[in-house]
């Protein structure tokens, strides 16, 4: 497929998760990932692990192929919107229960309008990020609490809250098992755990370097410091290669495993980007060199909903 089909994707996507309700949307793309991946799994499977990366001209022939991808919204409006219904998916989760939960927390918020439209709803909210700069006003003015601090180190009572949530930011968290430690320690029995985030690292767009690279799996196909080489040359945004922590859907299944005797699973989704397999078809060797594992490439998000029952 060529890049324009990819970047439609990426744009009416929104779209599908409108019209469809999720449980049937993923089970729908399950199945076409499924079809789709026959012949990339395939090639991946049989590939030689040389050469690991590209060269140069590689670099400057994907940047040009490729256009920019649509970007996070910060307006006003649009922190709005998705504050509104990321608050009113919350609920949706919740079901019955939500008149006995009161007392809600959100790891990594930025702009913390999630927990300002619960706050609206009458929950107390708490949002807490490592930096301030991204915290809307409205948030504060509407009550919500804003906290700076590390989410692996939390200054709460155990047992302190009915619901702890987390949109977009646990991919970003450096030590994410200490997280979910800190996280089971501050939910009351009980009470529930929701993560939504991606993409992940080895997905598509995993190392999250929008502004500068336009090409999917860069992380894959150039070393570090050739893509910082290029982005200084063409005067573009550094990226920020700790910005990620790295993880591979194989350690994400992992981590909920060692925690499966104090959170169950509620609704699990492993959401797929099957709409670049042309580059791993393409150079098999640069991914089978660094992954045994070809569902780590094409998984992108993660939605989870845990209770906690210990």
């Amino acid at each position: 497929m060529k890049a324009k089909v990819f970047l439609k994707y990426e744009l009416y996507s929104p779209i599908f998760k409108k019209l469809i309700p999720k449980l049937v949307l993923n089970k729908l793309l399950s199945i076409f990932a499924r079809l789709m991946t026959i012949k990339g799994r395939k090639i991946f499977e049989q590939a030689l692990k040389a050469p690991a990366w590209l060269e140069w001209d590689k670099l400057e022939s994907l940047q040009q192929k490729y256009p920019y991808t649509p970007r996070y919204r910060y307006d006003p409006q649009s922190v709005e919107k998705r504050g509104r219904e990321r608050a009113k998916e919350i609920f949706n989760l919740i079901g019955t229960e939500i008149g006995r939960f009161e007392n809600f927390l959100e790891l990594g918020c930025f702009d913390g309008m999630v927990s300002c439209v619960l706050q609206r709803m009458g929950k107390t909210a708490i949002a807490i990020d490592i930096k301030c700069e991204g915290f809307d006003k409205r948030a504060i003015d509407g009550g919500t609490i804003f906290l700076q601090m590390d989410v692996t180190h939390l200054g709460f009572h155990d047992k302190t809250f009915d619901f702890i949530f987390s949109y977009n930011a646990f991919e970003h968290f450096a030590e994410p098992e200490l997280v979910l430690q800190e996280a089971i320690r501050m939910l009351k029995t009980g009470g529930y755990l929701y993560l939504s985030f991606g993409p992940l690292y080895m997905s598509p767009r995993g190392l999250h370097a929008y502004p500068s690279i336009t090409f999917p799996y860069c992380q894959f196909l150039f070393p570090e410091e050739m893509l910082e080489r290029f982005v200084k040359l063409k005067r573009l945004a550094p990226i920020s290669f700790t910005a990620i922590n790295h993880l591979s859907l194989e350690d994400y299944r992992q981590l909920w495993d060692r925690y499966s005797h104090r959170l169950k699973k509620v609704k699990y989704y492993e959401v797929p980007n099957v709409f670049h397999l042309d580059l791993i078809m393409k150079y098999p060797s640069c991914f089978r060199s660094k992954t045994e594992n070809f569902d780590n490439l094409i998984i992108s998000t993660i939605e989870v909903l845990f209770r906690k029952v210990k």
